[in-house]
C-alpha cells in the first residue's frame, strides 16, 4: 500500500510539472534555467518511465500515466518547432 501511495503522490506531482511546462513553452524558452523547475520533457518522461517500472502498478495510475506521456510527446514535438 505504501509504495501505491508513493506512486499515486509521484505521479500527481508530475502532472503538475508538466502542466506547468506547458502553459509556459509559449512564453519561456525550454532551455532556460529558473527556480529549479526542470523544462525538459525527457525528463518527466523518466520519472514516469520509473514509476511505471514499480510492482503491481494500479490500471488507474497506468492509464493517467499514457495520458501524461502522451502531453510530453505533444511538448517535445512543439519544443523540436520551436528550435
Amino acid at each position: 500500500m505504501l509504495a501505491r501511495d508513493y506512486v499515486e503522490r509521484e505521479l500527481s506531482h508530475i502532472q503538475r510539472m508538466v502542466a506547468l511546462l506547458d502553459s509556459e513553452t509559449a512564453v519561456v524558452d525550454v532551455s532556460m534555467s529558473g527556480a529549479g523547475r526542470v523544462r525538459h520533457p525527457r525528463y518527466w518522461r523518466g520519472r514516469i518511465e520509473e514509476l511505471l517500472s514499480t510492482p503491481d502498478v494500479p490500471r488507474h495510475v497506468r492509464k493517467l500515466s499514457e495520458a501524461v506521456l502522451a502531453k510530453l510527446d505533444e511538448l517535445e514535438a512543439r519544443f523540436t518547432t520551436m528550435k
